[in-house]
């Protein structure tokens, strides 16, 4: 079956290309043919953003040029010209990664709920995420045309439990939980090759917090170990710093460090794993439903912080032993049944 992915595959973001990834990756194991949806979010850069941004650009396209070769014939500016045009597919797929986000998704919004094609084709989702704790209405698509398009859906599998909540609740249709795709396996040695360890304190931070790179330093210092940012063009003092990573450096930083200080759900999916230790350090208490959700399911709440946790207690919940066993049981657990949910979607039977 010929299954069509509409995700964030051309974006410069560790998380959304590692996501699109392993979602074709998913799809191709379970016997079927994908295709990424070649529809773009809107990219003009400034003269000054193609000069600072410029190499992590050609970086990401080198990815995408080796690893995402299978895309639609035409590439898609607009959910007019999908409608217009749809590709011919057997399956519409979207997700993961945040597609259903109205802050993010914004005039291409109606895109991510499949507002196009015919209504042979079958429409799923696999790890959906919406990415906040209560749904805030789009001026690009009413809530009414989003609950229509969800009826033609044949099955909605959603990332976090915040997600399936808004989905009963405000759109009337019942979700299942599934693990973001990256989680589908084990590691990336195909991408990383050997993993080599970096005896460094790795800092990948989203959201600039006031305060946050002076604790990681300290952290790091106390520790005896160097610091490092990265996937930041940010170089705080006393840093080592790597911009702009390749997607597999990045992979390769984040799974040979000591420890990991990160308000990234991706940066805490690496970690996990890779079984580093790890610390979550919020950065935006409305965007952190995903990483909650995970690390509940896993029994690992306690390892999120926020800025009003001190020095003392990012420590404390570094040197605090993770039990691997444990949280390895249980991600095979949710690894299989995602994995099953996925092929019984993408099955005709």
């Amino acid at each position: 079956m010929k299954v069509s992915i509409l995700t964030y595959h051309w974006e410069d973001n560790y998380g959304a290309t590692m996501q699109a990834y392993a979602t074709y990756r998913a799809v191709k194991e379970s016997g079927h043919t994908p295709e990424f949806i070649d529809l773009r979010l809107p990219y003009a850069p400034s003269l000054k953003s193609r000069l600072v941004f410029g190499l992590k650009r050609y970086r990401f396209n080198s990815f995408r040029k080796k690893h995402f070769r299978n895309l639609t014939d035409k590439t898609y500016r607009s959910v007019e010209e999908l409608r217009r045009n749809p590709p011919a597919s057997d399956c519409y797929l979207v997700g993961s990664d945040q597609t259903w986000n109205p802050q993010i998704g914004k005039k291409l919004l109606p895109a991510f709920f499949l507002t196009f094609g015919d209504d042979s084709v079958r429409r799923v989702t696999y790890a959906t995420s919406i990415g906040l704790n209560q749904w805030e209405k789009s001026p690009y698509i009413s809530d009414s045309e989003i609950k229509k398009s969800l009826g033609r859906f044949h099955r909605i599998l959603l990332r976090e439990d915040s997600g399936i909540r808004i989905a009963r609740e405000t759109f009337g249709v019942e979700a299942r939980q599934v693990v973001d795709p990256v989680l589908l396996f084990h590691s990336y040695p195909e991408l990383t090759g050997k993993i080599r360890p970096s005896g460094e304190v790795i800092t990948y931070k989203l959201i600039n917090d006031e305060g946050f790179y002076d604790k990681a330093r300290a952290v790091a210092d106390t520790m005896h170990l160097p610091v490092r940012s990265i996937g930041s063009v940010r170089k705080p003092k006393g840093y080592r710093a790597s911009y702009p990573e390749s997607v597999e450096g990045w992979i390769r930083r984040i799974a040979g460090a000591s420890l990991v200080l990160t308000d990234s759900f991706h940066g805490t999916v690496i970690s996990l794993l890779y079984h580093r230790p790890f610390v979550v350090y919020i950065g935006s208490p409305n965007r952190i439903t995903r990483i909650v959700s995970l690390l509940d399911q896993l029994g690992l709440s306690e390892r999120i912080l926020t800025g009003e946790n001190t020095i003392g207690k990012i420590l404390d919940t570094a040197n605090k032993k993770i039990d691997w066993n444990a949280v390895d049981k249980k991600l095979s657990s949710l690894r299989a049944d995602s994995l099953k949910l996925l092929e019984e979607t993408l099955s005709w039977a």
